[in-house]
């Protein structure tokens, strides 16, 4: 029986071939017993026992349909075109290539209706070397806004004489990106939009009120408890210092953000971000998705395997896991298999090296690196509608223990005085 091969051989690259024994099985062996380490493994009815040097030249239906689910939005430049944009670009361009319109035409029309003036002058740049004989994928590499993923996401495309399907399917890809920073934002919306409500409704009542509380309170000369003499009290030093207070705050928020987008601070910050409660699981398992999904894909579209764990690590978005994906490509130049370089590396949980090791021994590593992203998406999911749903009575216990503690101070007193004049 013929098995259809695709494995990385002992030099890093990617090669395909036919090879011929009894079973998968054999087949595996026979393929491990050159040192190769096996990506996918598929009976056929017939073949020639040959290898050839592929590269990224897998650029079919297969490959693209792996590329739809690859998560690329943080190896997009830094903000200035929009997610939103650039999905509207993909998919106009798709449409019209699909009628039938020339790219030169295409892109024209898209810059002659484009707002957003850095991705217009992107799009104009493209025409220009299109219009010169230069391939779409190559000219959009010429552009920061469109990174190596999504070059090699047109390029296989391109390849494969489904141009405007890839086009489309980066659509798709950007919605999937801006969904995932959804799940985050909707994570940390809520108990931060609590936190500044109940902040705002503390500066209103030491500014505003207090005082007023405290004219009122001496001039009917009472005896004043301790919690409301420490209210006063606060309150004073509030109204006198409250630029200091802002200037706390400021410097923290500022300074936490230079910190962690500094190059020399950024790895220490990221570390430190998973190691705190709640937030290390929504990080760790939003990396994982990411750079699972990106490896899976590039291994499906044929590229040589230390080049896609490369852009996977790009793709991690903490600075902690890409040192561990650096770790996986540095074992695998050395020849180690990659479930046992994951284990090694410290990083990734013990579910990635696994799914990593069986992709291995079965021949289908692209096949688990997609269901592990598949998975950590759909955890990603719940740990999001439970991290809300806990963060919901602790916020609401707050704010109420505040507003309790100022009730206190200012009925008590009250209540005294009703009691003294009675």
């Amino acid at each position: 029986m013929n098995f259809k091969y695709r494995a990385r051989a002992s030099d890093g690259e990617i090669v395909e071939g036919y090879v011929d024994a009894s079973d998968q099985k054999r087949a595996l062996e026979q393929l491990r017993g050159r040192g190769m380490i096996v990506i996918n493994l598929n009976a056929q009815g017939g073949g020639k026992s040959s290898t050839s040097k592929s590269g990224r030249k897998s650029g079919g239906k297969k490959s693209l349909k792996s590329l739809m689910n690859v998560d690329i939005g943080a190896l997009l430049s830094g903000g200035k075109i929009p997610l939103k944009n650039l999905m509207v670009f993909f998919r106009q361009l798709a449409t019209m290539e699909t009628a039938g319109l020339s790219l030169s035409t295409a892109l024209n029309l898209v810059a002659e209706q484009e707002k957003n003036y850095a991705l217009r002058a992107a799009v104009i740049d493209i025409k220009s070397r299109i219009d010169r004989g230069i391939p779409l994928s190559q000219a959009m590499s010429s552009q920061k806004s469109f990174n190596a993923l999504l070059v090699s996401l047109v390029e296989s495309g391109e390849e494969g004489g489904l141009l405007g399907q890839s086009l489309e399917q980066a659509a798709v890809l950007l919605e999937k990106q801006e969904a995932l920073r959804g799940k985050i934002r909707s994570a940390m919306f809520y108990p931060a939009f609590i936190c500044f409500f109940a902040v705002a409704i503390l500066v209103f009542f030491f500014i505003f009120l207090v005082p007023k509380f405290e004219e009122t309170f001496a001039s009917l000369n009472i005896e004043l408890p301790q919690v409301t003499l420490t209210m006063f009290a606060m309150g004073n030093w509030f109204s006198a210092h409250w630029y200091i207070i802002a200037a706390i705050v400021i410097g923290l928020i500022v300074g936490l953000h230079m910190l962690s987008n500094n190059k020399a601070t950024k790895p220490t910050m990221d570390k430190i971000k998973l190691k705190v409660p709640i937030m290390k699981d929504l990080l760790m398992k939003a990396s994982m998705a990411r750079s699972s999904r990106t490896l899976s894909a590039l291994t499906a579209a044929g590229v040589p395997i230390v080049r896609g764990i490369e852009m996977a690590e790009g793709t991690a978005g903490n600075a902690a896991v890409q040192e561990g994906y650096a770790e996986l490509r540095k074992s695998v130049i050395r020849g180690v298999s990659l479930g046992d370089a994951a284990k090694n590396a410290g990083i990734f949980p013990v579910l990635v090296s696994q799914m990593m090791r069986i992709g291995e021994e079965t021949g289908h590593l692209d096949n688990m690196l997609e269901r592990v992203a598949t998975w950590y998406d759909q955890e990603l999911d719940e740990q999001v509608k439970a991290t809300v749903s806990l963060l919901e009575p602790v916020m609401i216990v707050f704010v109420g223990g505040i507003i309790a503690i100022i009730a206190v101070s200012i009925f008590a007193p009250v209540t005294s005085a009703i009691v003294q004049l009675s």
